[in-house]
């Protein structure tokens, strides 16, 4: 269709395979393009497009999940779901690592990726992320992980060896490789308590984005439950132990 035929009934008429994510990824392809017609004149005002409701990545890679994963990985996908795990990376951004980009002194990494300032950002790693940079990057290749099948000379996708190591670990089909972002973000939000740092390490702008990603809360709701039942058995411990009045009667009882 011409783009000044195109409004906003027309394209939430629109259907996609998948799932709301991927046609997600196409309506925003679409505000683009409408965007930048309107920049260069050639529309008046681009049509409002809504995107589809997207299912919220609440899955945590817990412990004894990630050991599950990654026994059952093989690589390239072990070293992706470890580093996704410890730095809130994005697949594509892990892809596309180049041995330039880490600065060995500092422990950090420089994604140079991305439309906006917030997205090209310093990522700090652990020592288990760095022992796997230090392997990957040995005799200086150009890609962390290299591809000589790939045009881009890089990995693009683990997508089928995700899919099976989930099946090895028994583990359910809800659980995606982006929930190793969704877990690190939530992991240090907890641990720190500051928002600021972490949309700045996931390169939000702002903090709803940010805010998809954790369950701002639940740590202390648990701590606040045990603490309460610490005391309601020390309470019931000395009062086996101690005489006391019957709210009652008033008089002694053992």
């Amino acid at each position: 269709m011409p783009l000044d035929q195109i409004t906003r009934d027309m394209a939430e008429m629109l259907r996609f395979r998948g799932s709301p994510a991927n046609g997600n990824a196409a309506l925003r392809t679409l505000r683009r393009m409408l965007g930048k017609a309107t920049e260069w004149g050639i529309l008046q005002a681009p049509p409002r497009i809504k995107l589809l409701k997207e299912q919220g990545r609440e899955i945590i890679i817990g412990p004894q999940t990630e050991a599950k994963l990654l026994a059952a990985a093989k690589q390239p996908l072990r070293d992706v779901i470890v580093i996704m795990q410890d730095t809130g990376m994005r697949p594509q951004d892990v892809f596309r690592l180049r041995g330039e980009h880490v600065n060995w002194q500092k422990r950090t990494v420089f994604i140079p990726h991305g439309k906006t300032k917030n997205s090209r950002r310093y990522v700090p790693v652990s020592s288990r992320v760095m022992d796997v940079l230090l392997l990957r990057t040995k005799g200086s290749p150009e890609w962390v992980f290299p591809s000589p099948r790939s045009k881009t000379g890089h990995v693009t996708t683990v997508a089928n060896q995700w899919r099976k190591a989930r099946q090895r670990a028994g583990l359910d089909p809800a659980v995606k490789l982006y929930c190793c972002r969704h877990t690190f973000a939530t992991d240090v939000l907890e641990r720190t308590g500051n928002l600021a740092a972490l949309m700045k390490v996931l390169g939000h702008a702002d903090a709803q984005t940010a805010m998809k990603y954790q369950h701002p809360g639940l740590e202390q709701v648990r701590k606040a439950v045990e603490e309460r039942n610490r005391e309601h058995a020390t309470l019931a411990a000395g009062s086996a132990e101690s005489p006391h009045k019957s709210p009652h009667s008033g008089e002694w009882v053992q």
